[in-house]
C-alpha cells in the first residue's frame, strides 16, 4: 500500500486532472448533441474529443499505477478500450467522408479477427458493410457511454469533495 503522501499528492492530482478532462469531454459532447455549435466546427471538435479520450485514458492508467493497488491499476487499464470506443463512435457520428473511411477501416479490422470477426462486425456495425444500422449503433454506444461516464464522474467528484470537506480543519 502506498504512503499517504503519494495518495494525497500525486494520485489525487492525477485523479482530479482525469475528472476535469472527462467532465470537459462530456460537456462538449452534450453541446454537440444539442447542436449548439456551427456544423463547420463539429468535425474538428469531434477530433479534439477523440484526442481528449486518449489523454483521459493515459491519465487513468497513470493514476491507477501511481495508486499502487493492483485492482485500481487493472481498472484503469480496462478503461483504455472504453475510451477508444468512445472516440471511435464519436468520429463516426457526423457521417462525413472521414467517418465513412474510419467506418470502412473498422469493419475490415473487425472482420479480420479470427473466429469472432463476423459476430463482432454484426454486433458493432450492424453487418459487414456500413449502413444506417452502423450509424444507429454508433449513436447508441457513444451516448450510452457519455451518460454512464457522466454518472461516474459526478459520483467520483462528490466522493472527492466529501473527502476534502471531511479532512479540512474545523
Amino acid at each position: 500500500m502506498p504512503s499517504n503522501v503519494s495518495r494525497d499528492g500525486t494520485v489525487v492530482a492525477l485523479e482530479t486532472a482525469l475528472l476535469a478532462v472527462v467532465a470537459a469531454a462530456v460537456a462538449t459532447d452534450l453541446v454537440l448533441f444539442a447542436r449548439l455549435t456551427p456544423q463547420s466546427l463539429a468535425e474538428p471538435i469531434r477530433l479534439l474529443l477523440a484526442a481528449g479520450a486518449g489523454i483521459a485514458a493515459s491519465l487513468a492508467v497513470a493514476a491507477g499505477v501511481a495508486d499502487g493497488r493492483p485492482l485500481v491499476a487493472v481498472g484503469a487499464v480496462a478503461a483504455v478500450p472504453i475510451a477508444g470506443l468512445y472516440a471511435y463512435t464519436g468520429l463516426l457520428l457526423p457521417w462525413t467522408q472521414l467517418s465513412f473511411v474510419l467506418g470502412q477501416i473498422g469493419v475490415e479490422l473487425t472482420l479480420s479477427v479470427p473466429v469472432l470477426g463476423s459476430v463482432l462486425a454484426d454486433a458493432l456495425f450492424g453487418g459487414f458493410t456500413l449502413s444506417q444500422a452502423t450509424l444507429e449503433r454508433a449513436y447508441r454506444v457513444h451516448y450510452g457511454l457519455v451518460v454512464a461516464v457522466a454518472v461516474v464522474v459526478a459520483g467520483r467528484t462528490t466522493m472527492l469533495l466529501r473527502g476534502r470537506i471531511d479532512s479540512s480543519p474545523a
